[in-house]
């Protein structure tokens, strides 16, 4: 699988974020502002959207693995973020009933929080352990451990410990 994103496809992926912001403008009866986009986005998430900055971030990995259905979906999902706070504020709960009136009454398509792409293995994992058994942390979580970041197991209600780092991938 290909990394390297095509002109063709860069298009298509604007043009869906343009589709999107022209029938919200349109429904609204007023002029949004096209947010930006890259395609930084990592870990378990398909795509972000950064409201105060109006800009969204698509995971590559994810895209590549079915480019039709990530721009039917995931690029939506992601302008309606924007497309809500533009028109609502901050006050609004991020997958709340506007959001789900953009997508669904809107861009069409089903307000679903949640993908079911492939998420790319974690190149860092490390072992914690409590009284019932042994869990993987990624990086991130355990470097909010060593910032203080407490964790407890859901099965036992004891609290996780670091044991150590697991060789990577």
């Amino acid at each position: 699988m290909s990394n390297v994103l095509s002109a063709k496809l860069k298009n298509r992926i604007a043009e869906k974020v343009q589709e999107c912001m022209i029938r919200a403008e349109r429904y609204f009866q007023i002029k949004l502002n096209m947010p930006t986009y890259n395609f930084r986005q990592r870990g378990r998430s398909a795509g972000t959207a950064y409201l105060q900055r109006n800009e969204m971030r698509f995971n590559l990995f994810m895209l590549t693995q079915d480019t039709e259905r990530f721009i039917e979906e995931v690029v939506p999902h992601e302008v309606a973020h924007i497309v809500v706070h533009q028109v609502f504020g901050s006050k609004v709960r991020p997958h709340g009933k506007e959001w789900v009136a953009v997508m669904e009454h809107i861009f069409n398509v089903e307000a679903s929080r949640t993908h079911d792409f492939e998420v790319p293995k974690a190149k860092n994992l490390f072992e914690y352990r409590c009284q019932c058994r042994t869990h993987e942390f990624t990086a991130h979580r355990h470097g909010r451990v060593k910032r203080g970041s407490q964790y407890l197991c859901r099965q036992c209600g004891s609290q996780l410990t670091f044991v150590n780092q697991i060789a990577s991938h």
